[in-house]
């Protein structure tokens, strides 16, 4: 197995963009340029282990000696107002970054670990599109979709997908496509993560009574027009939310789920009945987050048998050449620069709303999806790669294929039923 001090430079500067007197401005400073959302110091028996997570993935970046290590940690504490003295509890700060015209937002988690600390910082900014929806990655079709759902000013619309697919981005985008000068729109979210414009924001604060539940109950008594939520995590969150649609509100929400069909396996596992679902729900996103090939390196490549036989099992058109991934200067040699959304956008007419009240299951729900022509991720992912946004190295790794076996094996097997009620509680 790969040592730390294998993986990563050995001292303070290698491996690394910039160097400053400022162990803190270095670490953060790296971090900006490399476009990472997270940066990790991880305590190892060397010293303090520094990782990088850029478009999804992690890399290790340098190795700082135990003093240089807890130099950096104290820094870290002062800036994000965390108690210089260490804890025995995991504490939570946060910090404002200037970079020229914008702003970084970083939110610092420290926690023991062992007899030392490891730190998180988590780095937020507004993007400079300011939620264009079309900048997401959206097909036309499919954004065709969600902007006739948003207009429609009532109803559920639910965006689903792992932690860190995008989510929270997608539903600020969609929020966006009304005119919140003139709407009265307010959140609930734990955190609020970025600040949205004329968007009355509540952030979650349970130590002094501020549930998600007890939020959305506010809300609704303050003549919403649309509200949006972080997250439907618990049963009264989720009654809340759906009722809140059926009174002609609009409600955009987030919801762990894989797919369309499990978002409404989500919702009545917290308690939704099928007839509310059905009734309420008018748009289901479900989304991932794939790495772009950056324009500068990419190049051409033959298909192979394999790639061959995916385009042939959607039936789609096979391209004449992939693209894949080089590395430069420009890409810091990762291949790759930025990312965008694959996605499956579940429009919910009468028939698939007959359909979830008569408590369909998640094949039949996903069968009655595709028949009438909703894609799923991973053919979004596979149309991406035959017009050169990514490589089919990264649709393989983001995107589920073989749907058709594994999800026989998971609505028919028990013992899979029991282990994803226990993921979900876990949600």
């Amino acid at each position: 197995m790969t040592t730390a001090t294998q993986e990563c430079p050995t001292r303070f500067g290698e491996g690394i963009i910039a160097s400053y007197p400022d162990p803190l401005r270095t670490c953060i400073w790296n971090a900006i340029v490399e476009k990472a959302t997270d940066v990790h110091l991880h305590c190892v028996a060397e010293g303090l282990r520094v990782l990088h997570r850029v478009d999804g993935i992690i890399h290790p970046k340098m190795l700082l000696s135990s003093t240089e290590g807890r130099r950096l940690l104290n820094q870290l504490k002062t800036a994000s107002g965390v108690d210089f003295i260490r804890s025995f509890v995991p504490t939570e700060g946060q910090l404002v970054w200037p970079d020229g015209d914008m702003r970084w937002e970083i939110r610092v988690t420290l926690t023991p670990v062992r007899d030392r600390e490891s730190a998180h910082l988590r780095l937020l900014s507004v993007p400079r599109n300011q939620w264009d929806i079309s900048n997401i990655g959206f097909q036309p079709v499919d954004q065709e979709k969600v902007t006739a759902a948003v207009g429609s000013l009532n109803g559920l619309v639910l965006i689903t997908g792992a932690t860190g697919s995008g989510k929270t981005t997608t539903m600020y985008s969609l929020a966006s496509l009304m005119d919140l000068r003139t709407t009265t729109t307010y959140s609930i979210e734990d955190p609020v993560e970025f600040r949205l414009p004329f968007v009355q924001q509540i952030e979650v604060d349970e130590q002094h009574g501020l549930t998600m539940y007890e939020g959305l109950r506010t809300i609704l008594r303050m003549d919403p027009d649309l509200i949006l939520v972080g997250e439907i995590r618990d049963a009264d969150s989720a009654m809340v939310a759906a009722r809140a649609a059926l009174s002609g509100r609009l409600v955009l929400a987030t919801i762990h789920a894989q797919d369309a069909a499990g978002a409404i396996d989500a919702l009545h596992y917290l308690g939704v009945p099928y007839h509310v679902i059905g009734s309420s729900l008018r748009l289901i996103i479900a989304q991932n987050l794939i790495r772009r090939l950056c324009p500068d390196c990419t190049q051409p490549r033959e298909l192979g048998d394999g790639d061959r036989e995916l385009f042939s099992q959607f039936a789609m058109e096979t391209p004449d050449s992939l693209m894949q991934a080089v590395g430069c200067s420009d890409c810091h040699s990762y291949g790759y620069q930025g990312r965008t959304g694959v996605f499956e956008v579940a429009k919910v007419d009468d028939e698939v709303a007959t359909f979830i009240r008569s408590g369909a299951h998640h094949r039949e729900i996903t069968d009655c999806l595709r028949k009438k022509g909703t894609r799923s991720m991973a053919q979004d992912g596979l149309e991406k790669a035959a017009l050169g946004v990514t490589s089919m190295e990264e649709v393989r790794r983001v995107c589920t294929f073989g749907r058709g076996i594994e999800l026989m094996r998971r609505t028919t097997d028990p013992l899979s039923l029991q282990i994803e009620d226990l993921s979900r509680s876990e949600v």
